[in-house]
């Protein structure tokens, strides 16, 4: 039985969120193909009629979710620069919250991955090398610089992955309070 282009276009998309929130939640090594075809509500069979293996897919996913990910904070800042409110802060807000804490199959790929990927090699590491220059793109946008962009971005994520790693939660609420510090300090750099 044929499928048609909307049909396989829809499944590809299907296969890309699946596997996106599979893999930020738990890993590339931790979610296998069946699974993330499960989640899909595909059958396992279907799985290379979309991609030639499972690190394709990997690729694939995070620059789906990288790339979501600026479209999002270019929303944000475009409505705090509307409010009257500072786009930078307005990004920071939203991210280093304690829901992206506990839920980082919804979260950015950046701390969810990062660390896998510079094990992984490409296209894994190419995807997210990728999507860290989007996100880059939507911070030099708002700071005028791309050094302020590259330590706002340095905190925002690192304040994610240290915030992560506290079993204690108060420890993560400071944690995620002193990220939002230093990437507004960030902001502040001086223009390239």
């Amino acid at each position: 039985m044929r499928v048609s282009k909307a049909d396989l276009a829809a499944h590809r998309d299907a296969i890309l969120k699946a596997a996106g929130r599979l893999f930020r939640e738990r890993g590339v090594a931790g979610a296998g193909v069946a699974e993330v075809m499960r989640e899909a509500g595909l059958t396992h069979g279907g799985f290379y009629g979309h991609y030639g293996s499972k690190s394709e897919l990997a690729g694939a996913a995070c620059r789906a979710a990288l790339a979501e990910g600026a479209a999002r904070w270019r929303r944000r800042a475009a409505r705090a620069r509307a409010e009257g409110r500072d786009p930078v802060a307005a990004i920071a807000d939203s991210y280093l919250t304690e829901e992206h804490l506990r839920r980082p199959e919804q979260g950015c790929a950046l701390p969810a991955l990062a660390a896998e990927a510079a094990r992984s090699g490409p296209p894994l590491e190419t995807a997210l090398a990728q999507g860290t220059r989007e996100l880059l793109g939507v911070l030099v946008d708002e700071t005028g610089s791309e050094a302020a962009a590259l330590g706002v971005l340095a905190a925002l994520v690192g304040g994610v992955v240290v915030a992560r790693a506290c079993a204690d939660p108060e420890l993560a609420a400071r944690t995620l309070a002193a990220a939002r510090n230093v990437a507004l300090a960030a902001r502040d750099l001086p223009k390239d």
